[in-house]
């Protein structure tokens, strides 16, 4: 029988001599909430998960998912190591088939998707469906992330994440980052930078508007000094959403 982050963390608890009550007062989370989360149907937060977790001398993932990997963000950013994002590759043989939407395996998980557009029914693994400018395009979650929302300034369940490809945003952004989009924000402001879809699949590009145009102009542009920006017409260009971080490899 598959196991779940509930049958792990009951068989955990009681491997370390707790029993619900102990563990919840140890974790210093009140009485009864690790039986509000395991019997009554409470839904877990990260950073209470965590607190379990250290107490049960574990890592967060290896009671809600395996096998996963740890990246961290620039120091500059001032991340402690106990909120470095989690990133959990997905499990190429798992059975979870073609989904309208998507929910998160932990609590406040936002999804990494493929950066390339088309996938569709009967797709392997798990779809994320976006939406933007009356248009709708599939993308095959290849991962998930959780950043403390205090980091994120938004919805995790709003945020994706998407790898870079290509050159076309050095040095600002190279073909190893991740960047973190809030698919919230629809509307353009001047010099922001936005994933965007142009009919091949999200890329990542600088907007500029062009108010004196009538009807308004947006120039698409490129970092890379070698590549000119491209001109379209506001009403045309398919904002997916707001990049408002980037990790990147060392």
């Amino acid at each position: 029988m598959e196991q779940t982050w509930k049958s792990r963390l009951d068989l955990l608890m009681r491997q370390k001599g707790f029993n619900m009550k102990s563990l919840s007062l140890k974790a210093e989370l009140g009485e009864t909430y690790v039986r509000d989360i395991l019997k009554r149907g409470r839904e877990p937060g990260v950073e209470k998960m965590r607190a379990l977790a250290e107490v049960l001398g574990v890592r967060l993932n290896e009671i809600m998912n395996e096998p996963y990997t740890v990246t961290r963000e620039d120091e500059d950013r001032g991340f402690r190591e106990a909120d470095a994002p989690e990133h959990v590759p997905f499990d190429e043989d798992s059975d979870n088939g073609w989904t309208e939407g998507w929910q998160a395996r932990l609590p406040g998980g936002s999804a990494e998707v493929d950066a390339r557009a088309g996938a569709g029914d009967g797709s392997s693994g798990q779809v994320l469906t976006l939406r933007s400018g009356g248009i709708q395009s599939g993308h095959l979650v290849t991962g998930e992330w959780v950043v403390p929302r205090a980091h994120l300034g938004t919805n995790p369940a709003r945020v994706i994440f998407i790898p870079v490809i290509g050159t076309s945003m050095q040095p600002i952004l190279n073909p190893s980052d991740v960047v973190a989009v809030d698919t919230t924000v629809s509307d353009i402001k001047d010099a922001e930078i936005y994933v965007i879809d142009e009919g091949d699949g999200p890329s990542v590009k600088r907007l500029r508007l062009n108010h004196d145009d009538n009807p308004r102009t947006v120039d698409i542009i490129s970092e890379n000094a070698a590549i000119p920006p491209k001109r379209r017409p506001a009403e045309l260009v398919r904002v997916i959403g707001l990049v408002i971080g980037k990790w990147s490899r060392m």
